[in-house]
């Protein structure tokens, strides 16, 4: 190829700049002769061609067997849920304690054999002989126990070490039995052991996977190494994995072996692209030779007839610059005739020409409809530590949660519920995209462990707290991602009437990865109670009068019932983004920020309306704005309902968190209450609550706690219907009542983003460094500074990686002195910090 001669870092320049184009432009444009054989240039593109047709056929070879393998193991899991099911009779007899007093007697007396005999036919039915074994393991002898003696003794060296013996099958015996071994003892004294036969045809039964010729499937028996023939086999031997996926049956020794999910690609995708690319830089040489082949052709053929048209150019290039002169002379003498009327009216005729006619037409933001037709799928994702935070469970969809953690999580709720004799579990899930596949992994996780379960469906979680008291046994899960935005998602759980929070949740994860769940068969049963809920709300609260309130909803499961609650005790109620959204078409559904409530702001003015109410994505918390919309913070309401409690409950505690106002405990005070400062979060509030015995307690975030009257959990439609409750018995309008609550001057919840788990390193390092000389100093929560004219507040969000901060104080200049003064002591630590304020 003849490129020598081109100097590319010159010629290939635009405006100082280098362009690709122009290099393959100029290349182009430099054929001054051909590039190549012909012949090898369609060999370069066939190559080419080929690598990628080789290449998106193994491909398509790999994505077919990956899915043949996603299936076998799929099918797979479902053999052992048969398999667990099959043996779980058998697992129920380990600690019965009838039968541990018909053994004991039996060991005692042998005529009392028979009855033992009996009890365990009625219990397990087709057993085979049942043999009592007297003393410990020390003093048994294998070889008169029969071909099975050192089996047996091993199963009860395994037992007298606590542990359940292992349900298997002893091939030694003719025909095969399926051998169960059960430690006798009376007290921690082992007086010996039990064991008897059944037919492995019990277990072998339940083997009957469906898989296709092109696949294995395996049942076989775990002596520590691989056996040379399984138990029983489905699929084509062919197909056996050398590195299978094994599944271990519970408290036996059988697994289940099938091919791993994740199958052998022959071309792994980082290669398939690679491949593609290389033949498509081949196609593209391809034709980058064959265009300058051509282009010389196209060359040499000009240049044979250049010199004829060489002097008829040059007379038209002569003829065109005449017709120009003549042109511009025309223009020029039109110019002088434009008259002065006409020059005046072209600045206007332009602005007409930009302002247009008419409005143009609204358009809608969104397509309810379009959008729940779309659905979601959800990533597979590895169960990670991270996600058990403090009050709750919560994580990103595809990240951190799928299906799968779902019913892990499931599993443990199912046995800590069974544990502690409180069930069924009510569940429930607010408006998210991601809800229906997590709440069916939740309900499919609790069923397996044998805990009942109660599904109320797509509710707020009020409503599920509702369902747990009325119609459960104080147990429930709520699947909801709050207020965090729409690809997070989350679990609240309550067991027996207590809200998990902190090591018990950090248990839940202990359990699952230790597989310590139960195994059973528990029933769902579908209710409807949002009837029932906003009956039992009327029948606690009428209004004085009648208050006209608009409810902001946000696309967020409150839009279910919220407008409808209010309305039952006698409120007329105008809703707002009432569409179950988990999309958050309009705004994100967080009533703590005032960004948030701008809608909501203009529809009260706009509507007349007395009062503005705002919940949050699972309608647990509250926001309140008057009629001339004045944003009224959660802790001022706070003040309201407080009050409005104390005069029933004279002397009470009332419990707050570190975020809200210490005007807030003055007033308590004042009201001959006892006030009582707390750590952010439900979870937290709610079992201080149960401690001190306090009928109420709030939360800057709008959380607002009732005991009184209620069930002792935050709910943001109950506490809607207390405060209009309030505002409906004074002569006074909501307005004039909500502006003459105490206040200073305040901000909202400032928030500074971080990476995760950096939050919380640097509250540590704050609380520890940090100085302010003049101020009262409380690490309950963070750090809380109290100056004579005002405080502030930094801590760790436990939902999210940010830190939240708050300031209040009598004046401005107050309030700007605090937060210099924490900007200035959060730099100290980290001098790059991005601080809002």
């Amino acid at each position: 190829m003849a490129f020598e001669k081109l100097d590319i870092r010159e010629k290939s320049k635009v405006d100082g700049r280098f362009d690709i184009k122009k290099v393959f432009s100029d290349l182009l444009e430099s054929a001054d002769k051909p590039s190549a054989d012909p012949r090898l240039i369609f060999a370069l593109g066939a190559v080419g061609a080929l690598l990628i047709v080789v290449a998106v056929l193994i491909k398509a070879w790999d994505t077919w067997s990956g899915w043949a393998t996603s299936e076998a193991s799929s099918t797979g899991r479902q053999v052992v849920e048969q398999l667990n099911q099959a043996v779980a009779p058998f697992m129920g007899l380990q600690d019965n304690a009838e039968l541990q007093q018909l053994a004991r007697a039996a060991i005692d007396e042998p005529e009392n054999l028979p009855a033992l005999q009996s009890w365990l036919e009625n219990r397990i039915g087709g057993i085979g002989g049942v043999t009592l074994h007297p003393g410990t393991v020390h003093e048994q002898r294998p070889e008169k126990m029969g071909p099975n003696g050192f089996a047996l003794v091993s199963m009860m060296y395994i037992a007298s070490q606590g542990a359940a013996a292992p349900l298997q099958i002893h091939n030694s015996l003719e025909p095969p039995q399926l051998v169960q071994l059960i430690r006798v003892r009376e007290g921690e004294e082992v007086k010996g052991f039990l064991s008897f036969t059944a037919d492995p045809a019990r277990v072998l039964g339940a083997f009957n996977p469906e898989v296709g010729s092109e696949s294995y499937i395996a049942l076989r028996q775990d002596y520590g190494r691989q056996s040379e023939k399984p138990l029983k086999e489905a699929g084509s031997a062919e197909f056996a994995p050398s590195q299978p996926d094994r599944v271990l049956v519970p408290g036996t020794m059988f697994r289940v072996e099938m091919p791993l999910h994740q199958a052998n690609e022959l071309l792994p995708w980082g290669r398939f692209f690679a491949v593609v690319i290389a033949g498509l830089l081949m196609m593209g040489a391809t034709k980058f030779l064959h265009e300058k082949n051509k282009r010389w052709m196209a060359a040499a053929e000009r240049k044979a007839v250049e010199r004829k048209e060489a002097e008829a150019r040059q007379a038209e290039a002569a003829e065109r610059r005449r017709e120009k002169e003549t042109a511009a002379r025309a223009i020029a003498n039109k110019g002088k005739e434009t008259s002065l009327a006409e020059k005046q009216s072209a600045p206007a005729a332009r602005k007409k020409e930009r302002e247009p006619s008419e409005p143009p037409p609204l358009q809608l933001r969104y397509d309810i409809a379009e959008r729940w037709k779309k659905g979601i799928d959800i990533p597979s994702v590895e169960l990670k530590e991270s996600i058990f935070r403090a009050y709750d469970i919560r994580g990103q969809i595809g990240k951190s949660l799928d299906i799968d953690i779902a019913y892990q999580i499931g599993q443990a709720v199912g046995s800590e519920a069974l544990e502690k004799d409180a069930a069924p579990v009510v569940v429930a899930r607010d408006g998210r995209l991601s809800g229906p596949q997590l709440l069916e992994g939740l309900i499919d996780g609790l069923k397996s462990t044998g805990c009942d379960v109660i599904n109320i469906g797509t509710v707020p979680t009020g409503v599920l707290y509702y369902a747990t008291f009325e119609k459960g046994a104080g147990s429930g899960v709520m699947l909801t991602g709050s207020h965090n935005p729409p690809d997070y998602n989350g679990f609240k759980i309550m067991i027996g009437g207590e809200t998990l929070y902190g090591d018990q949740i950090k248990d839940l994860y202990r359990r699952i990865t230790h597989g310590d769940v139960h195994v059973g068969r528990g029933e769902v049963t579908e209710l409807d109670v949002v009837q029932d809920y906003c009956e039992r709300i009327a029948s606690d609260i009428k209004l004085d009068k009648p208050l006209r309130v608009v409810i902001d909803c946000g696309n967020g499961v409150g839009g279910v019932c919220a407008a409808d609650a209010l309305r039952a005790v006698g409120a007329e109620v105008l809703p707002l983004f009432d569409e179950v959204d988990g999309t958050f078409p309009n705004h994100h559904p967080d009533p703590s920020e005032p960004a948030n409530l701008e809608e909501l702001i203009d529809s009260v003015k706009l509507m007349g309306a007395d009062l503005g109410l705002a919940l949050d994505g699972d309608a647990d918390r509250l926001g309140v704005v008057t009629a001339e919309g004045e944003i009224i913070f959660p802790d001022r309401v706070m003040i309201l309902l407080a009050l409005d409690v104390l005069e029933r409950v004279p002397g009470a505690t009332i419990i707050y968190d570190v975020k809200s106002s210490n005007k807030l405990g003055k007033a308590i005070k004042d009201a001959g209450g006892k006030p009582v400062m707390y750590k952010t979060g439900h979870s937290l509030i709610k079992a201080k609550m149960k401690e001190l015995g306090s009928p109420f307690a709030g939360e800057m975030s709008g959380h607002f706690f009732f005991e009184e009257r209620w069930y002792g959990v935050d709910d943001g439609i109950y506490g809607a219907a207390r405060l209009l409750e309030i505002l409906a018995r004074s002569e006074q309008t909501p307005t004039e009542i909500l502006k003459a609550l105490p206040t200073g001057v305040s901000t909202p919840e400032i928030k500074v983003e971080m990476e995760e788990g950096e939050n919380h390193a640097f509250i540590e390092k704050f609380k520890q460094e940090a100085q302010f000389p003049k101020a009262k100093l409380s690490t309950i929560d963070g750090l809380r500074a109290d100056f004579h004219d005002g405080w502030g507040l930094c801590r760790a969000s436990n939902t999210t990686p940010v830190l939240i901060l708050r300031f209040e104080a009598d004046t401005e200049d107050a309030l700007n002195r605090i937060k210099r003064a924490f900007a200035g002591r959060m730099r100290e630590i980290d001098p790059h910090l991005d601080l809002p304020f």
